[in-house]
């Protein structure tokens, strides 16, 4: 549950904040103060981005628990990377299918968003899954 619940704060916090500079800077030239005075939007990006990702992380933490010890590490990371990269992809089409069919400036929400994710999975320790508790 612990890995589950990093992987997630990290996404749901980090992923915004990264998005913010990206749009602000790079895209629309403007100054790190200016974006972090619209402090309001980070902060809706970050509630909206957890309320939307539950059930992808709900499935996140099935997928994680039914994978075997017996199987390496990185084995079980790349699946959860693949699972998370896909679940970020598919809720943005589903909230708004203009992330995905159209290359704009959209388009960096899900890639940022599924950056972070698959880094999450790599960077933190994943748990023994198949561990008897006594």
């Amino acid at each position: 549950m612990k890995y589950i619940a990093q992987i997630w704060v990290l996404t749901t916090i980090a992923s915004p904040l990264l998005l913010a500079v990206v749009l602000g800077i790079i895209i629309n030239n403007s100054s790190l103060s200016e974006i972090f005075e619209s402090y309001e939007i980070i902060i809706l990006m970050i509630l909206v981005g957890s309320l939307f990702s539950i059930p992808a992380m709900v499935v996140f933490g099935l997928i994680q628990r039914s994978l075997k010890s017996s199987i390496p590490i990185w084995r079980r990371k790349l699946t959860l990377s693949i699972y998370s990269f896909l679940s970020v992809w598919i809720t943005f089409y589903i909230v708004d299918e203009g992330f995905i069919t159209r290359w704009t400036d959209q388009t960096v929400w899900p890639l940022i968003y599924s950056l972070i994710i698959v880094i999450g999975v790599w960077i933190f320790k994943l748990p023994n899954t198949n561990s008897v508790v006594q």
